[in-house]
């Protein structure tokens, strides 16, 4: 029972968090920005090695315009499948730690994954070029463009 808690909590954590097709999360070290014309708001994926802790809309004049909401999709983590551990027909298995039982890992990163959510002030659509995002990452802070409205 207690193997099973431990494989199907992983599993379905991967499922919900982004492992969709729909939903990849991003490649590692990397800002995807998008503005959101149903919801008025700049989304952001974030993937670094250090947690996003702060997200804000900056003005053309560097004064802060409009706080995010920042949410942890994922963080650093190994999961491992004790199932698909033998390679070819070898019967070769990987990594017996202390107690003997064979481990492989089936998803690693050293990632934190956060989705920023920004509202856009009313004129964003029509001065969106003077406006940039600025993140907390760790210790520091980077800017990033603000995405463009959606065509149309």
């Amino acid at each position: 029972m207690k193997k099973a808690i431990l494989w199907t909590v992983p599993a379905l954590s991967a499922v919900a968090l982004g492992g969709c097709a729909n939903n990849p999360l991003p490649s590692a070290n990397s800002v995807q920005a998008r503005f959101d014309p149903s919801g008025r708001t700049v989304q952001l994926m974030v993937s670094e090695q250090d947690p996003t802790t702060q997200a804000e809309l900056v003005g053309a004049n560097g004064a802060p315009v409009q706080a995010g909401s920042v949410t942890l999709v994922s963080e650093p983590h190994s999961y491992y499948d004790n199932s698909a551990c033998t390679f070819g027909s070898t019967g070769v298995q990987a990594a017996l730690p202390p107690g003997g039982t064979p481990t492989c890992v089936s998803d690693q990163s050293d990632q934190y994954v956060a989705s920023v959510s920004i509202p856009a002030p009313a004129d964003y659509t029509q001065r969106w070029t003077e406006y940039r995002v600025r993140l907390q990452v760790g210790d520091r802070w980077m800017a990033v463009a603000a995405p463009p409205p959606a065509p149309g």
